[in-house]
C-alpha cells in the first residue's frame, strides 16, 4: 500500500539547486535536471519497487545525412520522439520526450538519440509529481 501522506511530504520540498543543470548551447533550452537523478529521487520518494516506468511508445522521425563536427566530416543525424508512462500505486503520468543522436556511425546516432528521448520523456513524466522533479524550474 502506497502512504501518500510521507510520499506528499516528500514532494512538496523543493528541489536541490546543486542537481540544476544550467542550460547548453546546443541540448536543453533551460535548466535541467538529469535522468539518473530524477531516478534517484524517484526511489527514494516512493521507494525501490513503489513506482515503474514504461516506454509506450519509440519512433525514429528523421534520420538524414549532415555533417559533424567542427571539421565537417560526414555522419549522421537522428531524431526520436518517445512516450514514457510512470505509474505510482495507482497514479499513472504519461509525457513524450525527444532526443537527437549525431554521429560517423548510423548505428550509434540511433542509440544516442533513443536514449535521449526516453531520457527526456522520464523526467517530463515525473515533473508532474512536484518540484523534487524540477517541475518550477
Amino acid at each position: 500500500m502506497t502512504d501518500w501522506t510521507e510520499i506528499s511530504e516528500k514532494l512538496q520540498k523543493p528541489l536541490d539547486s546543486r542537481h540544476v543543470k544550467p542550460p547548453k548551447k546546443f541540448g536543453p533550452k533551460g535548466s535541467y535536471i538529469e535522468a539518473w537523478h530524477a531516478q534517484a529521487e524517484a526511489n527514494r520518494i516512493f521507494g525501490h519497487g513503489g513506482w515503474c516506468q514504461e516506454v509506450i511508445q519509440s519512433e525514429c522521425v528523421m534520420q538524414a545525412e549532415r555533417e559533424i563536427g567542427q571539421n565537417k566530416d560526414a555522419g549522421w543525424g537522428v531524431t526520436y520522439t518517445a512516450r514514457v508512462r510512470i505509474t505510482v500505486g495507482d497514479v499513472v503520468k504519461e509525457d513524450f520526450g525527444a532526443g537527437h543522436g549525431y554521429d560517423r556511425d548510423l548505428g550509434l546516432a540511433h542509440e544516442s538519440a533513443i536514449k535521449e528521448a526516453v531520457s527526456d520523456a522520464i523526467k517530463r513524466a515525473l515533473k508532474s509529481f512536484g518540484n523534487p522533479f524540477g517541475l518550477a524550474l
